[in-house]
């Protein structure tokens, strides 16, 4: 095992830990994975390249089982840190056909720094919250993972990569869960935060 697989492993160990110590409502819906049999058929059927990191997330689990068929948003599937949603591989790839429908081009500009709205075939979300969306760029994905994005509402800077690799991403998550900067409430039925807490360098990066 690699040393960026070894990490992922330990970072999603971590995660699924602390949803389990939280009495957090994903613990209890988290859907069974996929083999990689079966994602590198969907991804070749979506002419996608599925780094190893990407195999490895939906390989852990393929988002949650939802209380209601068809349903998207509820307490059931967020992670916690940022309140975002863990998408299925269905999800995902039919929330890439909608942002390509709607924002894809026939030409792209070789360097992010000139976006100007479009949507690349290469960029699979992993996480919605409402309007926003994390994403991993598959077309620059290497060794050590896939450089993981933030369309926003409001997009801006969608080109600028929040984190290097998805397991960067889901270790600053595990951190702010670790240091209790975001906890389930059972009481109140929701994440709570102490947000204004959360040391600056991971605002941006921790996509909160």
């Amino acid at each position: 095992m690699s040393d960026a697989d070894q990490k992922l492993t330990t970072v999603l160990g971590r995660l699924e830990l602390q949803w389990r110590r939280n009495n957090a409502p994903i613990a209890a819906r988290l859907a069974p994975g996929h083999s990689d049999d079966h994602l590198a058929a969907a991804f070749r059927a979506a002419d996608l390249h599925l780094p190893a990191e990407v195999r490895r997330w939906w390989g852990w689990h393929d988002g949650v089982r939802r209380l209601e068929p068809g349903t998207r948003l509820g307490v059931e599937s967020q992670i916690g840190p940022g309140g975002w949603e863990f998408l299925s591989l269905t999800e995902a790839m039919d929330e890439r056909s909608l942002m390509l429908r709607v924002c894809g081009r026939a030409h792209y500009p070789a360097d992010d720094r000139d976006w100007d709205g479009y949507w690349r075939p290469s960029w699979l979300p992993l996480f919605a919250l409402d309007g926003n969306l994390v994403f991993v760029d598959l077309g620059r994905s290497a060794q050590g993972g896939s450089p993981v994005h933030l369309w926003s509402a409001q997009p801006e800077d969608v080109g600028v990569a929040r984190t290097a690799s998805l397991a960067d991403l889901l270790a600053i998550w595990v951190r702010l869960l670790d240091e209790r900067y975001y906890w389930w409430s059972t009481d109140q039925g929701r994440w709570v935060d102490r947000r204004q807490d959360v040391p600056p360098t991971l605002i941006s990066r921790g996509l909160l």
